[in-house]
């Protein structure tokens, strides 16, 4: 009896055991189903998130935006310049497209990209027009922009190119003292080779269409100071001044050949 009863106690143990055993594996796989829950899902729910964001035209359309006008400023050495007013006439216009020349004038040719960049020479007049010399421009119409830029004084180019028709030049007042106004050369101007005056690029198409339209009727009236004081307001005592409308980077395609 006691070997009876002795295989019935132990019958009883195993029996507990197996449901303790049992226990601690529910326990043990509850635990690695939580975790496998906050670490793989959790990583594919970042994965989606990024890829949402990748490919949200939005945000590709505007990144996609940014970069290709960013490298149409850095690549091109093409500035389209649309003008107006051109012979005084209101409402005319006429494009003319400048290449620019980095290996005559590289920090010319990189203020001109920063203010091509930066359409400063949108609306500015042409107030400085001389028969048989040049046409001047580069004062912004709006002071506060001026003032911006009149302290950015660049280093001179050495002269590697002559001031001959249809080159564009900055102007200055003394050695290191460029800023933002270019003029072009309506003639060949060589006798301003030898005073500093470095061309930093040429005229390639419109040149009898606009630059020998420019209107010179003013000559050389408006004063820059005041200009500089009032922008545009002041102008308008000169309302048949020929003026740049727009200046934007174009692709040598656009030239016409």
């Amino acid at each position: 009896m006691r070997v009876k009863a002795s295989n019935t106690n132990d019958g009883t143990r195993a029996k507990i055991s197996h449901f303790f055993r049992l226990i601690a594996l529910s326990f043990v796989a509850v635990i690695l189903i939580k975790s496998f829950g906050t670490g793989s899902w959790h990583s594919k729910a970042a994965n989606q998130e990024e890829h949402h964001i990748k490919n949200d035209p939005a945000v590709s359309l505007t990144a996609s935006k940014d970069i290709t006008e960013n490298e149409a400023g850095q690549d091109s050495n093409f500035v389209e310049f649309v003008f107006s007013n051109l012979d005084g006439e209101t409402g005319k216009e006429g494009t003319l497209i400048v290449h620019l020349m980095p290996e005559w004038a590289p920090l010319g040719v990189e203020r001109i990209k920063e203010l091509v960049d930066a359409k400063f020479y949108d609306e500015c007049r042409a107030f400085r027009v001389v028969h048989n010399f040049m046409a001047q421009l580069g004062l912004n119409g709006d002071p506060k922009v001026q003032k911006l830029w009149v302290r950015k004084k660049i280093k001179d180019d050495p002269v590697k190119a002559s001031n001959t028709r249809g080159t564009v030049t900055f102007a200055m007042a003394g050695p290191d003292t460029r800023t933002t106004q270019i003029f072009f050369n309506k003639v060949d101007n060589k006798f301003l080779d030898g005073q500093g005056f470095a061309p930093f690029g040429k005229v390639v198409s419109g040149l009898e269409e606009v630059i020998d339209h420019i209107n010179e009727e003013y000559s050389e009236k408006p004063n820059q100071g005041m200009i500089q004081q009032r922008g545009n307001e002041y102008l308008k005592e000169f309302p048949r001044l020929s003026f740049i409308k727009t200046a934007r980077f174009v692709s040598s395609a656009d030239v016409k050949k």
